[in-house]
């Protein structure tokens, strides 16, 4: 995939502004929804900045020593810092090897580079160690921190950071590439709104899931929901195939779903409503379904959507079983 990706443009143009002018920061932290391409983002301007013969705009050219070096991964400035596994933690050792590589000089007199993602990864010891490099930064060297989830680092290490905001990317721009890159038979404009919805306005995220099917899934999802509301499955049972599915993925789309009925008993203002494909069904739970009860199962969802995406380890089988308890006691009436 292309790394110029055209949302970036006006942050693109930040910090090259402030790389020619002799302004760049010794550390950068991207932040925003999974799926704004933040590492892309970052590699790119690792590659420019290490790039012998950069043009005006930013491109590499692609055959200098240090552009061969660094497509074939062996660059010996370049640093890439990331769990050993998805949803595994960044030890301390990893940070301090980063501190030892940033330390060295530069083999090739330009920048030394280091990109931790995610940055929330880190466990409290590797982020209070990182904390420290970051007080004194070695000269010519750029950290650029990516994060899905800004909000959890410490209030130190975002203070210490120049922060570059991939979360409000412009509509108009994101509608237009998602629509040329969808593979569906037919680019529906309201298709393509849906998508971006579902995926917290994450382009690369909604193209994933039109590509996986994320729209008939969820769909499955729906009804499964509606039949435990109404005592047609068994709670266990169908936790047991949940957990056999991107439980994670599953959760985000029943916080989605859960905010829309509560949002919609409430105010019944369908631009705020997320999966407006279903508001006929908004429509008549609206007065069926307890309100206290659907915020009792917002704060389970969300607290298991924070176990299950905050550690590798957790077994969700228990958190989707309480989860499927909960929906079939949603279908009492509120009480006037």
């Amino acid at each position: 995939m292309d790394t110029r990706l055209p949302w970036h443009d006006s942050l693109w143009k930040q910090v090259l502004q402030a790389w020619q002018q002799d302004h760049l920061p010794h550390a950068l932290l991207l932040y925003g929804p999974q799926g704004m391409g933040k590492t892309l983002f970052a590699q790119r301007f690792a590659r420019t900045l290490l790039c012998e013969k950069p043009q005006a705009e930013g491109q590499i050219c692609g055959h200098c020593k240090s552009c061969h070096l660094l497509s074939a991964g062996t660059h010996p400035d370049f640093l890439q810092v990331e769990p050993a596994e998805v949803g595994k933690q960044i030890p301390i050792d990893n940070i301090r090897r980063l501190i030892q590589f940033s330390i060295l000089t530069s083999q090739y007199g330009y920048y030394q580079i280091i990109i931790i993602n995610p940055a929330e990864a880190m466990n409290r010891n590797a982020a209070n160690s990182l904390l420290k490099l970051l007080e004194e930064p070695p000269p010519k060297t750029l950290l650029m921190l990516v994060s899905h989830q800004a909000n959890v680092l410490l209030a130190t290490i975002r203070s210490r950071c120049q922060r570059l905001d991939f979360s409000r990317p412009e509509s108009s721009i994101i509608e237009t590439w998602l629509s040329e890159h969808l593979k569906l038979k037919n680019k529906d404009e309201q298709v393509v709104k849906l998508l971006l919805n579902l995926s917290a306005q994450a382009p690369l995220a909604a193209l994933n899931l039109a590509e996986t099917e994320g729209i008939a899934k969820r769909q499955v999802l729906f009804e499964s929901l509606a039949r435990l509301s109404t005592g047609q499955h068994d709670p266990i049972e169908m936790a047991a195939i949940w957990n056999k599915q991107d439980v994670a993925q599953l959760l985000q789309w029943m916080l989605s779903w859960t905010m829309d009925m509560i949002r919609y008993a409430t105010t019944s203002h369908i631009p705020l409503i997320v999966n407006y494909d279903h508001i006929d069904i908004l429509h008549r739970l609206k007065r069926q379904l307890n309100i206290h009860s659907l915020f009792d199962m917002l704060d389970l969802q969300i607290e298991s959507y924070r176990l299950v995406t905050g550690n590798a380890n957790i077994k969700p089988q228990g958190l989707l079983e309480s989860i499927a308890i909960a929906w079939t006691k949603l279908g009492t009436p509120h009480r006037r």
